[in-house]
């Protein structure tokens, strides 16, 4: 598992795995039940290993999100909530011309 680890999180100068953001953290998560870790076993190695942002720290560990990742998905309802709604942004923006438009289309966002 280590080497796992070690080919898909970067580690810091201190050797701490560098968990920034909340699609790593629910990745790494996700990994560690995959190996039959159970969810206090796989956050308290999180814990012990990992960098974590205080955006992590908070939205996944103080408001017990950790507890709702199941590793029969591949991505989290609320991750994938907020990816969809930043691609639409971004295609809107790009192929809709959003900024220049008013009326309904304007409203789509």
């Amino acid at each position: 598992m280590d080497q796992c680890l070690s080919e898909n999180f970067k580690k810091n100068s201190d050797g701490l795995y560098e968990i920034y953001d909340r699609f790593s953290f629910d990745n790494i998560f996700r990994l560690l039940l995959n190996n039959d870790f159970e969810y206090d076993d796989a956050l308290n190695f999180i814990l012990c290993n990992c960098s974590l942002s205080t955006l992590v720290f908070q939205e996944r560990i103080c408001n017990k999100h950790y507890l709702n990742i199941s590793t029969d998905e591949t991505i989290s309802n609320d991750l994938r909530d907020l990816r969809n709604q930043t691609l639409f942004g971004i295609v809107a923006s790009k192929y809709l011309d959003i900024e220049n438009k008013v009326g309904p289309v304007s409203e789509l966002i």
